[in-house]
């Protein structure tokens, strides 16, 4: 089985009831197609994994067409340079996923591959304050101190952003999750 995590690697999955169909897009458009199993909620399911050479670009337009003409509601793709893949959607959203090895959860659904077993589970997606604007009260940030992240509520934005804040932005150390 291959490194799913490799930076240098490209693939795209696809789960659906019209595997045959993306099939044969696929091998017209020159990916090599390795056929998979996939376990969800007690039920086995046929599935597929693509590599192309194809660049970032096309890769993702090959996908987002397939997934329209076949009303797919999405795909599991990672890019070449990236390290994680994304779960993308037919209207172009993209949400980070991580890859688990031998997942036991049956609310996730499990690829099987030669008796290797691997999931995907959505990320948290962060995004870095850099202004005093950027915060509000009742905001929940994560700062990096003693080697972990830990949370603090924010209670007054401009106290808050001078004594402790500025200088956590200043060495890459305050982060904030995303709600979208």
């Amino acid at each position: 089985m291959i490194a799913l995590n490799q930076p240098n690697i490209s693939f795209v999955i696809f789960c659906s009831q019209k595997l045959n169909d993306i099939i044969s897009i696929l091998y017209a458009k020159d990916y090599v197609v390795m056929p998979l199993q996939s376990f969800y909620h007690g039920d086995y399911e046929d599935s597929v994994m693509a590599f192309s050479k194809v660049d970032n670009d096309i890769l993702r337009q090959d996908v987002l067409q397939l997934l329209n003409i076949f009303h797919e509601d999405f795909a599991i793709i990672k890019y070449n340079g990236e390290g994680e893949a994304k779960k993308i959607f037919r209207d172009g959203q993209e949400k980070p996923l991580k890859i688990i090895e031998f997942n036991t959860d049956s609310d996730n659904r499990s690829f099987l591959y030669n008796g290797i077993s691997f999931s995907f589970l959505e990320s948290v997606r962060y995004w870095k304050p850099t202004k005093k604007e950027d915060f509000t009260v009742g905001m929940l940030v994560e700062y990096f101190n003693g080697n972990k992240w830990s949370q603090k509520e924010v209670k007054n934005p401009n106290e808050d952003y001078e004594k402790f804040f500025k200088l956590l932005i200043k060495y890459d150390k305050l982060r904030v999750a995303s709600t979208k």
